[in-house]
């Protein structure tokens, strides 16, 4: 019907056209519209579909719309199938392989922690020249994005395989430690790294701790990285007020965890924290780099049974309050190289220092003493290309005298291999190169030095070679 209602227009006005003119003249005209009238109509039947086809056409769309993968709202994400929600897989499968050349720090941790290096004399320094592999630094993740009417819903959720025992997921003793997991499967129990989710300025969940600059602690190939600054994640409210023209402010209450030595320097189960982690921060970035500032205090109490020599115990109700300060910063220098730097220090510091083994309980005093610490890591990155860069890092501490070393030393945890530190340096040198899109490998070589309250030293050199794929 619609093809003789187009037809007869067409005529009409093809018919008007020639109202005026000689008859010869109207009989040629008419015949050329004529001529072109047909094959408009042929081309238009051709491009009309019957029923049947429309109502194929319809389902082969609906069909396909079902199974098409929309991208979504995060970078690399696709949006999930009949809703708003945007999702994003990613990954690192990654093996290192270590050769130790001096020392053997393996039976603490595959990678580098200087804190507990063998000292000079012992077994384990004698030990020298081992070489292992592993993967257990491969990790998953998921991240997903959600419009809300207070903005997008960010969550994130990921894991790797870096869990105790260091060396395996097997211990039978001390020296057979993971061995028969070793012989079989290498396998390693998964580790929660992060789970929060994200609105606004609001953070809630476990992530790296506010305390903890992540963009300006240098790039290592070993997994540690330097020591002499604050490396941890724990759960977390944090609120973030961002602002164009001063930075971002933030504040936070994060995990307590009360960590606190008894007199034989063992970490008492009487450790009790009653309120939550405060933690303060300040960021900017500026033409020529950036600066954070950063301030933490938390309670550090026994409360309970504390043994005080073999066989006694003691009751004890203490609390003090420790407190730590960070300033850290990214200084560009000759086209994409930069400096960073991070000075961490405090007294009573704990855990937010990479590492020091935290306060203890004094039973005469019936005190808790505090460790007075500083720290220093400073770092270069230098870019060769597009797919090779170096990075040259050092990271230093040092605990200072006060009540607190000088009852380390007196009750006899300031010396030996778990000993309290007085310095611990160590220094990275290395390569990263990306031969292929998403594939890193990296070379460095790690040295570092430890030294007791005592003077009992203890030094380690080793290298790390690290293949890695970075799955989306």
């Amino acid at each position: 019907m619609k093809l003789k209602q187009v037809a007869l227009a067409l005529l009409a006005i093809g018919l008007g056209s020639t109202a005026h003119a000689s008859d010869a003249e109207r009989i040629a005209q008419l015949e050329s519209q004529m001529k072109q009238l047909m094959e408009q109509l042929q081309a238009l039947k051709a491009s009309t579909p019957s029923a049947k086809e429309v109502s194929e056409l319809k389902d082969q769309v609906a069909a396909q719309g079902k199974e098409a993968v929309v991208g979504g709202d995060i970078p690399g994400s696709f949006r999930v199938p009949g809703s708003d929600t945007s999702v994003r897989l990613y990954g690192v499968a990654e093996v290192d392989m270590v050769k130790e050349w001096k020392g053997d720090g393996g039976a603490n941790d595959y990678s580098t922690f200087m804190p507990y290096m063998p000292l000079r004399g012992s077994a384990n320094a004698q030990r020298s020249g081992e070489a292992y592999l592993t993967a257990r630094t491969s990790r998953i993740g998921v991240e997903a994005s959600t419009p809300t009417q207070y903005g997008q819903l960010m969550a994130k959720v990921e894991g790797d395989f870096n869990n105790d025992p260091r060396t395996g997921n097997s211990q039978v003793d001390g020296s057979l430690q993971s061995i028969y997991t070793q012989q079989a499967t290498n396998s390693y129990g998964f580790r929660l790294r992060h789970a929060y989710f994200q609105l606004g300025p609001w953070l809630v969940g476990q992530t790296w701790s506010t305390f903890m600059d992540v963009d300006n602690t240098p790039e290592t190939v070993d997994f540690n990285g330097p020591i002499g600054s604050t490396f941890i994640r724990q759960p977390q409210i944090r609120y973030t007020y961002t602002t164009p023209e001063y930075g971002n402010f933030s504040a936070a209450i994060e995990n307590s965890s009360s960590y606190v030595l008894d007199p034989t320097g063992t970490a008492t189960s009487a450790g009790f924290a009653k309120v939550p982690d405060l933690v303060a921060r300040w960021d900017r970035t500026f033409n020529w780099g950036s600066l954070s500032f950063r301030g933490v205090t938390h309670e550090l109490r026994v409360n309970g049974d504390i043994n005080v020599a073999p066989g006694v115990t003691q009751n004890a109700n203490q609390s003090n309050r420790g407190y730590g300060l960070a300033a850290s910063g990214q200084i560009k220098t000759v086209g994409d190289d930069f400096i960073s730097w991070i000075v961490t220090g405090g007294h009573g510091i704990g855990r937010y220092f990479n590492y020091i083994e935290g306060a203890s309980y004094d039973p005469v005093a019936n005190k808790v003493l505090m460790e007075k610490s500083l720290g220093l890591v400073l770092g270069y990155q230098r870019k060769f290309s597009e797919t090779f860069r170096m990075n040259f890092v050092l990271g230093t501490q040092k605990t200072y005298n006060n009540d607190y070393t000088d009852f380390a030393i007196a009750n006899g945890f300031g010396t030996g291999q778990y000993g309290v530190n007085r310095r611990v340096t160590q220094a990275h040198i290395g390569g990263i190169w990306n031969p292929i899109k998403l594939v890193d490998v990296g070379l460095e070589y790690i040295w570092g030095e430890r030294e007791t309250l005592l003077g009992d030293k203890g030094d380690m050199s080793r290298v790390n070679l690290m293949a890695r794929y970075n799955l989306n």
